[in-house]
């Protein structure tokens, strides 16, 4: 028995969501100065799919006045006949500065996995870009987050989400 089988699927694409956020946060660590780390889970749809995505992020400042955040994050769909798992790598700007909450808005490039567990279909993985918008919380341990994006690829989609950061 091979150990991608259905059984194990979802264990393995956990751990590699797992380990793409930890890849990510290794890679796109901010100077000490830039501010804290913050860690997030996020859930939401995916416009062509008929499943819901679960996913992980990392947030970090990239600027001492608090504008610029590097926002590395996987998100996986957990499709009937396989999964898709995007790898992004976004920053965004915030407009609001020094209230309870933020508005923001970014992008940046992405890489789209579709794995199927239909035989002879041909799995694949394309690049992207995510635009997106959001607006969430900016004090307290736990603040929650809304987020919108289009990915904008050969296959373009709009992801509706929410969040929370740690």
């Amino acid at each position: 028995m091979r150990l991608d089988s259905i059984r194990f699927r979802p264990v393995l694409h956990l751990l590699a969501i797992a380990g793409a956020v930890m890849l990510a946060f290794l890679v796109y660590a901010p100077p000490a100065s830039a501010g804290d780390v913050d860690f997030g889970v996020r859930g939401g749809a995916y416009s062509d799919e008929d499943q819901a995505f679960l996913g992980g992020e990392v947030l970090f400042g990239m600027d001492s006045d608090q504008r610029w955040y590097g926002n590395p994050n996987v998100e996986h769909v957990f499709l009937d006949t396989g999964g898709l798992t995007t790898y992004s790598f976004d920053f965004h700007y915030d407009f609001t500065h020094g209230s309870p909450y933020t508005i923001w808005a970014g992008g940046g490039p992405t890489l789209i996995r579709r794995n199927f567990d239909v035989p002879d279909t041909l799995n694949t993985t394309e690049a992207g870009v995510n635009l997106l918008v959001g607006v969430g919380a900016t004090q307290g341990k736990v603040r929650p987050y809304g987020q919108f994006k289009v990915i904008v690829a050969d296959d373009t989609e709009a992801v509706a989400g929410v969040g929370i950061r740690f």
